[in-house]
């Protein structure tokens, strides 16, 4: 149950973020994401575009189905 707060709490923390990185800055959403103790990688994975992510994301050998 602990990690499950955990992963609620800096689910909202990243929401948080990205609503300030928005509004404020990306420089204001990475800062209150550290002093929140949740990795700044989450955001500026969030702030990319999906296309980008699936490109990184695909795998790298085809699978033999």
């Amino acid at each position: 149950m602990i990690q499950r707060r955990i992963d609620e709490r800096s689910a909202l923390a990243t929401e948080y973020a990205l609503f300030l990185a928005e509004t404020r800055g990306v420089s204001a959403g990475l800062m209150y994401l550290e002093s929140c103790n949740v990795s700044r990688e989450i955001l500026l994975r969030a702030m990319q575009g999906p296309a980008a992510r699936r490109s990184c994301e695909r795998r790298q050998r085809q699978r033999n189905d």
